[in-house]
């Protein structure tokens, strides 16, 4: 009796941990930011807009789990063994702690296809200065098995984006700002805002750059905690972005991602570079 019931205090402190982690997955906007911002804007918690995915529209995306099914942020297949991401999402773990579940729309799903993780890259410089290079890669233990659901995302390798160009994008993350992670996959679609547009939009944040996306989207809609690492991607399918930071959760201000482009050789020369041993 006293092995089960510590047992179950060691799930629930696991599970206490993991959704501790999640509050953290999609970073809020600094303090300074957020005194800048108009004050016009509705801070009211709202349900996050956006509706449930079908199985095999992201056939790209991963949901990102602790070893005893906890999600708490997401990511995408660029390669065989490779999963890109957001680095405040790996930043002091350990890969063989990592499960990775794909080819699903449900972050809780006994049988969907899971990958493990041997070694976890995160930009040498994530966070300096904050919320810059936050990006990261995942290598997994075993090559991915590609079918109608699970498929590699090709990477925007040029920065083209268009203003006001449709861009969408999905993920677990809580669907109201005081809410749990989302079970099934959620989805949405927003606008491309050039850098200098964002900047003001923020109040004038010096915490957005070139390598950094902004999308706007209505009110109501948007990212929220636990979405980040999420896809960004064009009308061609391609990854353009991953969940970074913004004023959650669907306030009315633009939502945040790394820019892919940007990172494009960071990327390649990590990925280049394991090969090599």
């Amino acid at each position: 009796m006293r092995t089960l019931l510590s047992l179950l205090l060691t799930l629930c402190l696991l599970q206490l941990l993991a959704v501790t982690h999640s509050v953290d997955g999609l970073r809020s906007a600094s303090a300074s930011t957020l005194a800048a911002l108009p004050q016009q804007q509705s801070f009211s918690a709202r349900i996050v807009g956006g509706n449930e995915a079908a199985l095999g529209d992201w056939p790209g995306i991963v949901s990102i789990q602790n070893r005893f099914g906890f999600p708490f942020c997401s990511g995408s297949i660029i390669d065989d063994r490779w999963v890109l991401t957001a680095g405040s999402c790996l930043s002091g773990l350990r890969a063989p702690n990592l499960l990775l579940l794909a080819g699903t729309t449900a972050s809780w799903n006994l049988s969907a296809v899971g990958y493990y993780a041997d070694k976890i890259y995160v930009h040498c410089n994530y966070d300096k200065p904050l919320y810059h290079n936050d990006i990261a890669l995942i290598h997994l233990t075993t090559d991915v098995e590609y079918n109608d659901y699970i498929k590699k995302l090709p990477l925007a390798a040029l920065d083209e984006l268009q203003l006001q160009e449709p861009l969408n994008f999905a993920g677990w993350g809580a669907v109201e700002e005081e809410g749990s992670i989302s079970v099934p996959l959620m989805q949405a679609s927003g606008s491309y805002l050039d850098v200098p547009a964002c900047r003001r939009a923020l109040g004038n944040t010096e915490n957005v750059d070139e390598g950094h996306v902004c999308v706007q989207l209505p009110q109501g809609q948007g990212m929220c905690y636990s979405d980040a690492g999420a896809p960004l991607i064009n009308a061609q399918g391609q990854l353009v972005g991953i969940g970074n930071w913004g004023v959650p959760c669907g306030r009315g201000f633009p939502d945040v991602y790394s820019r892919v482009a940007f990172y494009h050789d960071w990327i390649r020369s990590t990925i280049n570079g394991y090969a090599l041993g």
